[in-house]
Formats: C-alpha cells, structure tokens, sequence
C-alpha cells in the first residue's frame, strides 16, 4: 500500500500524534510519504529516519496577534492567504496522485491535503473552532468550513474518545457537522508507560511558539529557584544543562529522555495544549496546566479540565509553582478508556477500508 501523510507545521502535537499511525503502516510494510514543514517535518525526520519518504511543503502561517481585540480581524484578512495555502497543498497532492498510484492520503489539519483520485482521510479534534470573543455564530460558520472541508474526505478521524472526551465542545456536542459520521477513535500519543521509579518530584515542560515560550520560560524558571524538590526543567531549545541546587535546566531532550523523565515525574507543569492533555492522559500524569495566553483553545481546554477536577489549571498572571502543586496532585487524571494501540487499530482500519468505528 502506497500512503502519503501530510501533517500540520503548527507546533509539534500534530506531528507526535500522528507518529504511532505513521509507526504502523512502515511495520506493516507499506510505503509511506510524509510531507510537513519546519520544525515538525525536523522532527519527523529525526523520528523516522529512511524508513519512509519526505517532502517539505510550507501550510499555514499562526496568527499575527494573540490579542483577542485583534485576532478576530487577523484571521479575517488572513483568510486569503489561508486559502491560498489550502490550494497550493492541494495541487500538490494532485500531482504526487498523477505520478503514480496512491492508496490513500492521510491530512493531520491540513485542509487542502487531499484528492478527487484517492481515497482521503482527515484527523482533527477541532471540528468548532473557538474564539476569543465567543461568538456563537464565529463558532457555528466554522463549523459550516470544516463540513465543507470534511465532506472531501473518505473519513473523518477525530483522537478522542466518543463519551467523556478530552476535547470538550472542540469535538462534542456539535450544532452543524454530524456526530455520526466522525469516527472517535481513542487518544494519541507517542509516549508509552515505563516502569521506573517515580523519583522525580516535579517535570516542567517549556514549549510554544515565541515570544510566549521564552516569557513562560523565564517565568518558570524564576519559580523554580530555590524549590525543596527535585525537578527539571525542559526548555525546549538549544542549550547546556546545568544544576541548580535540586533544580537540573537542560536544552533539547530526545524522545526517549523527555519519556524518561515524563515516567519518573509525580507532577508535571506544562501548557494545556490538546497533545500534551493526550500525552498526560496516557501516562495517568497530575499536572499543573497554564494556557498560553490568548490560546483561545488551550484556555478553554484548561477551563474545562479544571471544572472536571482533572487537572490544576492556572493563568500565567496567577502562576505560583509553589504553592499551587499540591492543588495539583490532589486532581485525578482523565481515565484512559483503551489503549494507544487500539486507537492506532481504529485508524488504520478506517484508511484501509477494513473497520468503521460507529
């Protein structure tokens, strides 16, 4: 079988999430096409090495602003150049379809990732795109621009759980699209359970996009100094490690460490973006959760996870490492109703045509 995967450059989560499929179909023997861009496509490369093929292919630029007064319009008069993305992406496919047989395309929010020749498949867990300002009828068009979208495809993945989802009203309760032809398949992730000593009081994950990762970085670290319990501190760049007091600060972790050390945490702090719930999820993690601010979807994640007692979520501006773990540890974490595994079945089933969840 002959797939090509196209997956989003906006951060890493939907580069991380799509591994364990991506995983499958080279165990499987089948031959693979990844196309991303930036630093997802880097650490695609690094993950997989040549066991499939790559392309590089430019999709969406993040939004200009954050500032709820202005991100409305932004993502108004950005529409054009989103679509114009969507349709370069598109052309793309057709012609990788045109010069030789594909199987089937596989798109991680990539919206013009797909083609009239080839069966198309479509994962998001974003199907009611929030906003700051919550207007309902923002929320119901964007609903009426993913079904148009959706509609396209073969099938529609969505990583979550059908019942009591991570996602909230991203991906449940829906007023325009039809529950009924998503297929929930269970939550993804590239982490698996180790068994280690937990042994590390407190893991705390620098990430996002600038300039808020290095305002959350020197925020964190501040914090951090001078707190009675081992702890480390991811900062998600380049840099030497270094130990201060029972404070260790290091750079780029490869898979395996950032693992490691995800297994030995009691706690970890971290932002509350939809990979990292998924990633805690699995490991049966307590964290301490701080939306990037602005991040309409990761405020709202963390304002829905709080109200559900799974998780300590605080705004930046009130952020007090010290004093708000053991509020933390105190929450349980959301029940992880299967296993990676299973959810990885569920989607190679439907892109090859040999399941249908329901």
């Amino acid at each position: 079988m002959r797939i090509i995967f196209g997956i989003c450059s906006w951060g890493l989560g939907h580069a991380t999430r799509s591994l364990p499929i991506i995983r499958k179909f080279i165990r499987e023997g089948d031959e693979v096409t990844v196309v991303s861009f930036g630093r997802a496509l880097t650490l695609l490369r690094n993950e997989l090495g040549e066991s499939v093929n790559f392309a590089e292919l430019s999709d969406y630029q993040p939004p200009s602003t954050l500032n709820p007064r202005s991100f409305v319009l932004d993502a108004f008069l950005s529409t054009p150049e989103y679509l114009f993305a969507m349709k370069r992406e598109h052309r793309f496919v057709e012609n990788l379809v045109n010069d030789g047989k594909i199987d089937a395309i596989f798109s991680d929010n990539r919206f013009g990732f797909y083609s009239i020749n080839a069966p198309s498949y479509f994962m998001t867990h974003q199907l009611r795109i929030l906003n700051p300002l919550d207007f309902r009828v923002l929320e119901s068009g964007s609903e009426i621009f993913n079904r148009w979208f959706l509609e396209r495809s073969a099938g529609v993945i969505v990583p979550d759980f059908k019942e009591n989802g991570l996602a909230g009203r991203l991906a449940h309760g829906l007023s325009v699209i039809d529950e009924d032809r998503l297929n929930y398949i269970g939550v993804l992730s590239d982490f698996k359970h180790r068994p280690v000593p937990q042994d590390l009081d407190v893991f705390v994950s620098v990430s996002g996009f600038e300039p808020q990762r290095s305002v959350f970085e020197e925020l964190v670290l501040t914090q951090m100094a001078g707190l009675e319990r081992s702890s480390v501190v991811s900062l998600g760049r380049t840099a030497e490690t270094e130990m201060r007091g029972n404070l260790r600060v290091q750079g780029l972790s490869s898979k395996e460490e950032q693992e490691v050390l995800l297994n030995r945490a009691k706690i970890v702090v971290s932002r509350s973006g939809y990979s990292t719930l998924m990633d805690l999820c699995v490991l049966q993690k307590k964290a301490l959760l701080i939306p990037t601010p602005g991040q309409t979807e990761q405020e709202y994640l963390a304002v829905y996870h709080m109200g559900l007692h799974d998780y300590h979520c605080v705004s930046e501006s009130e952020l007090s490492i010290s004093s708000q773990l053991d509020a933390a540890l105190a929450c349980t974490p959301p029940k992880l109703q299967h296993s990676v595994d299973r959810a990885v079945e569920n989607a190679v089933g439907i892109i090859t045509g040999t399941a249908r969840l329901n």
